[in-house]
This record gives C-alpha cells, sequence and structure tokens, in this order.
C-alpha cells in the first residue's frame, strides 16, 4: 500500500514529466438527485487541499477497470468515461427515452448500467466509468462554464496541457491516495501515480499510456562505487 504521504514524498523528488494527451471524455452532469446514501468519499481539503474522506451524501457505484468503489455526489457529481464512438449518441437517446433519470439514485443507476455495457476499455473490455463533480468538468476544454453545467447536458471535454509528475508501481500495489472511496489496485502491467492540480491519483498503465505524454524522464541515479584502493 502506497500512502498519500508517501507519494507526496516521491513526487518531492524525481518523476516522469507527463502533458496529456488530447484524448477526450464524455461527461454526463447527474447532481441532484433523491435518494442518496450517507457515505464517505476522498475530498480535497483547503488550505493545502490535502486528500481526506469526508462525510458526502451519494450513490456508489462500482468501476470494474480500476477494481473501485465511486461516489457519484448527490450535490454536484458527475459521471465521466472516455468518449468512445458513438457513445454519446447512445447515452442522448437514452437520456430522451427516459426524461426522469436523474431524479432519483435508481434513475441514475439504469444509466449507469447502460453505461457498464458500451463504455468499455478497449484493452481489457471491462468498463471504465467513474465520478468527478462540477468543478473538475469545468476545467476540460470545450466544457462550458460551471453555473452552466446541468443534470443531462452531456458534453466531450479533453483536459488542459497542464504539466503533470508522474511515477509508475508494480502490478498489485494499491494507492490509498486517489478520489475513490475503495483504493485502487495496480493491475497486470503496472500502474502510474499522477499528481496534478486536481491532485493525486491512480492511472492504469494502459490508460496512462493512452492519456499522456513523456516529455521528460527522470535521471538516473549513480551510485559511486567502492574505491577499491582506499
Amino acid at each position: 500500500m502506497i500512502t498519500q504521504e508517501q507519494a507526496a514524498k516521491r513526487f518531492e523528488g524525481e518523476t516522469l514529466i507527463c502533458t496529456p494527451t488530447d484524448k477526450k471524455r464524455l461527461i454526463i452532469p447527474a447532481f441532484g438527485f433523491e435518494g442518496g446514501i450517507q457515505t464517505k468519499r476522498p475530498e480535497y481539503v483547503p488550505p493545502d487541499y490535502h486528500m481526506e474522506m469526508q462525510d458526502v451524501v451519494g450513490l456508489e457505484f462500482f468501476n470494474p477497470k480500476d477494481n473501485a468503489t465511486q461516489v457519484l455526489k448527490q450535490a454536484d457529481g458527475c459521471i465521466i468515461c472516455y468518449d468512445a464512438p458513438g457513445l454519446k449518441e447512445k447515452v442522448d437517446a437514452y437520456i430522451k427515452e427516459h426524461p426522469d433519470t436523474f431524479k432519483t439514485a435508481d434513475g441514475v443507476r439504469g444509466l449507469l448500467e447502460l453505461l457498464s455495457k458500451n463504455a468499455l476499455d478497449p484493452n481489457t473490455g471491462k468498463a471504465d466509468v467513474y465520478d468527478t463533480d462540477t468543478a473538475f468538468a469545468a476545467g476540460l476544454i470545450g466544457a462550458p462554464a460551471k453555473d452552466k453545467i446541468v443534470p443531462g447536458m452531456t458534453f466531450v471535454g479533453a483536459k488542459k496541457k497542464e504539466t503533470v509528475k508522474a511515477f509508475k508501481v508494480a502490478e498489485g500495489v494499491e494507492f490509498e491516495g486517489g478520489p475513490t472511496k475503495t483504493p485502487p489496485i495496480a493491475e497486470k502491467g503496472g500502474a502510474y501515480i499522477v499528481s496534478d492540480s486536481a491532485g493525486m491519483r491512480m492511472v492504469q498503465a494502459d490508460a496512462f499510456q493512452r492519456a499522456y505524454a513523456i516529455v521528460k524522464k527522470p535521471v538516473p541515479t549513480r551510485v559511486p562505487l567502492p574505491n577499491q584502493y582506499t
């Protein structure tokens, strides 16, 4: 298990420096529903914005790709997944056919069921659907202003070209500092711990390689050889 404190210490040293690619993300604002439960979710806490478990009201759901429980916040939660071909059209059609989708937690679960069958990671075939909030969604390229984001108004956005730091971890390693209720686990091929203005999180290796371009690698540490003459 890598703790948040251990990761922060690692980021103080030399790590990979990366920038996001132009990979698109489908955002589905889904807040305001009734029937959420009292639960806990990692949140960034000022003034230093460290990650800490906080009480929230929301809808819990499982992300098979990250093997982690997500919490869609009732107050400002958005569903997020990669923009697979035709996915936005399917989602928009579903919302049109089910106008009460965002009124209750059960209604949102119906949409999540659709996404579990269509928002699939191309390498693993597992559903890759997770949660975010309006603050993050509004920061994407192509997103509307935060006060214009309303439930059911789907849109596609890309991350801004913010430089991030990252380091790789081996298969089976857990990370407690990510934005999920349960610690994600590095899958086959390992994973990367990524740090940017949104905080720290684990990204599986295949997803990382699609979503980020490495612009600088750390300089290998040279270990001095023992002086055989002393």
